[in-house]
């Protein structure tokens, strides 16, 4: 039976990563590189751009290259990007692309974990799984579509998208599996430990779990992180140990470059850049286009290059973004003919906030109740809100929801160059130092011994020991 889906489809092949035999993919490895291309550029749209540090960029090609070496394609070609994101993700696009966020490096606790994040990518291009969900997909365009979802139009009908970002979401069960178990031979071909894979997968999870305490939602409640396409369930995590410990390699007997890597990430940028925004607890303040908000008390906020998320309790939803307008152009007229061009709406209404001219009207978007809000920020330039609740929560937040639109203000030059961005610094712990104190020096308000317990990889047993390096956030 398998052999005639296979012929009927379009033959059998024999994977060449894998050495398994597999529906043969109608993507040809010219179009895959194709695709990539064309893919590129929005990416780096989507993510902020590359991160300007051509050191670490040259370090992180390194790494890259030592696993591709033991690739079925040693000479590649391979490209990679540091992505100057504070969201934790990473992929590889067909053609050899592949993306590691800043975001995911600052979680990484040495080389070899960064390398098996790479190593797993790399996986999915070597298995060819991208031509694989095209030919499972004949007359789609998978890659179109799932890139539409990830770079999104900045339509209405998209606002709600939250969890767009995980690129690769299609990837079926199997084939993250088969890129875990060539991930962890990549790492044990190429010298390094095959349980960083394991332990990487396990920083995450504490990480997932600390971030949904912190927003207060479920985790994987609308996340956007690496665990939105790779899932690190315990099984998977317990097969990443397995195929470690069928490398017949020991624990730490691979290599695992800590002092390298903690030294090539000193200094890097973490959370926000200020040319996209930064997010402080409950605020967002724009230094460069000079505004800021206030989220209500437990919503959290998720910036992006080309919009703010507010996540609250009960799936409650809020969007920002800022939209031009032609000078001159009434808010209300704006708001009802030019935003939401289109879209049926309810009665336009007009007030103020903090001195600037406002139009508001509901509609519904998907399961939500929605509120869009312009704000004319300037005579060419509006601030946008969209507020969506669930029927079933009634008014329950429209209080705060209203609050926070009304504190939607222009900030002095003073405030903007107050807004200083954190950065990544690794410091050498001294006798007497313990997990509290180094904690103290994180750059947050709240939950400060638990974020540096997960940044560092660290578990509630886990002490401090002098001499050793550990990472902190700070201004």
């Amino acid at each position: 039976m398998f052999a005639f889906v296979c012929l009927a489809v379009s033959g059998c092949a024999t994977n060449p990563a894998t050495g398994a035999r597999q529906i043969a993919p109608i993507m040809s490895p010219a179009d895959e590189a194709k695709a990539g291309a064309a893919a590129h550029p929005k990416i780096l749209k989507a993510y902020g751009g590359a991160y300007n540090d051509e050191e670490l960029g040259a370090y992180v090609a390194g790494v890259t290259a030592r696993i591709v070496r033991v690739t079925n394609h040693p000479d590649g070609p391979y490209q990679v990007t540091i992505l100057d994101s504070p969201v934790i993700n990473a992929f590889a696009l067909p053609g050899g692309y592949v993306y590691v966020t800043r975001g995911l490096m600052s979680l990484a606790n040495d080389e070899a974990e960064l390398a098996s994040v790479i190593g797993h990518e790399i996986g999915h291009v070597a298995a060819r799984h991208s031509a694989q969900r095209h030919t499972a997909a004949v007359g789609t365009s998978v890659l179109g579509a799932v890139l539409g979802a990830v770079v999104g139009s900045g339509a209405v009908n998209q606002i709600f998208g939250i969890g767009g970002q995980g690129l690769l979401a299609s990837y079926s069960r199997d084939q993250e599996y088969e890129a875990d178990l060539l991930g962890v031979r990549y790492l044990a071909a190429a010298g390094y430990d095959p349980y960083a894979a394991a332990d990487f997968l396990g920083s995450m999870n504490a990480n997932e779990s600390l971030e949904a305490k912190i927003r207060n939602m479920p985790e994987r409640d609308g996340q956007i992180s690496w665990l939105a396409s790779h899932p690190a369930t315990p099984a998977r995590i317990e097969a990443a140990l397995v195929h470690a410990r069928e490398t017949g390699i020991g624990r730490s007997a691979g290599a695992r470059n800590r002092d390298v890597y903690l030294s090539a990430i000193d200094n890097m940028l973490y959370g926000d850049n200020p040319a996209e925004g930064i997010v402080r607890e409950n605020r967002f303040v724009h230094p460069v286009l000079r505004f800021a908000f206030d989220a209500p008390k437990g919503f959290a906020i998720v910036n992006a290059p080309s919009q703010v998320s507010i996540q609250g309790p009960e799936r409650t939803l809020a969007k920002f973004d800022m939209g031009a307008k032609t000078a001159g152009q009434e808010i209300g007229d704006y708001l009802g003919t030019v935003w939401a061009s289109g879209v049926r709406i309810g009665p336009v209404e007009r007030f103020t906030v903090n001195g600037m001219k406002a139009a508001t009207s509901t509609t519904v978007i998907g399961n939500y109740n929605a509120r869009l809000v312009a704000i004319e920020f300037a005579s060419e330039k509006t601030g946008r809100f969209i507020l969506g609740t669930l029927p079933e929560t009634g008014q329950k937040y429209a209080p705060a929801l209203q609050e926070m639109v009304m504190s939607f203000r222009k900030i002095s030059a003073t405030e903007a160059q107050a807004a200083k961005p954190l950065r990544l610094r690794v410091v050498t712990a001294r006798q007497g130092d313990s997990v509290a104190s180094l904690a103290r020096h994180m750059g947050y308000a709240q939950h400060q011994v638990e974020r540096f317990r997960v940044l560092n990889g660290l578990s509630a047993s886990d002490g401090i020991s002098p001499g050793a390096r550990y990472k902190i956030v700070a201004e």
